[in-house]
């Protein structure tokens, strides 16, 4: 879910092209992105625009970090927090934790693959993805019963997935980058088992 080479940092142009609706100034520094104007005109949701992932280098070295560091760290760290802040206990069910790394995943793969339009766009995206897997994910987790808490990560889970599929423009036939989205959610189970197992909980 992703886009290739230099052209993922131009705006998208058929038929709903972003750049006819964004300000003009310049939003490519992290200064001029974080000016309030930028990030009201980020908040205007626009169609995203995904391409082949796999051809970009910088994409899957920013998944790598994510799912091998930062979800399953980002989960223990919300479950401590969330934990103090509202009196339930912040040991999180095996089952539980991997499910709301899938979806942490899910997220971080959609903002990670979609086409630049906007860097105020990505921070709006980054920081929405932080509150929920700081505060939002744990809470799921941790306060009510596994059944409730696994329809609700599946309920966000398939919220993504019509989010990517029909909102989203494919500049490369889905199934050409259906390895991705696989492979990513195989290496998100598999480290969230492993942080849970070796690191986190022993």
């Amino acid at each position: 879910m992703g886009a290739s080479g230099p052209d993922r940092r131009l705006p998208y142009d058929s038929g709903c092209n972003p750049q006819r609706h964004m300000p003009t100034e310049d939003t490519s520094s992290l200064r001029a992105a974080l000016q309030p104007s930028a990030l009201r005109a980020a908040i205007v949701p626009r169609r995203p625009v995904f391409a082949n992932p796999w051809d970009s280098p910088a994409d899957m070295f920013a998944c790598y970090v994510a799912v091998c560091f930062m979800i399953p760290l980002l989960l223990w760290s919300g479950g401590k927090l969330m934990g103090a802040i509202f009196s339930f206990g912040s040991h999180w069910r095996l089952g539980l934790f991997m499910a709301a790394a899938l979806v942490g995943a899910a997220g971080f793969m959609t903002i990670v693959g979609r086409q630049r339009t906007s860097l105020a766009v990505d921070v709006l995206a980054i920081a929405a993805w932080l509150v929920l897997g700081l505060v939002v994910a744990p809470v799921i987790g941790l306060a009510p019963t596994t059944v409730v808490a696994i329809v609700l990560y599946g309920v966000l889970l398939f919220g993504i997935l019509v989010y990517v599929l029909f909102f989203g423009h494919w500049e490369t036939a889905f199934q050409h980058t259906l390895s991705w989205p696989v492979s990513w959610t195989l290496l998100a189970v598999f480290f969230a088992f492993s942080a849970y197992r070796l690191i986190l909980f022993t």
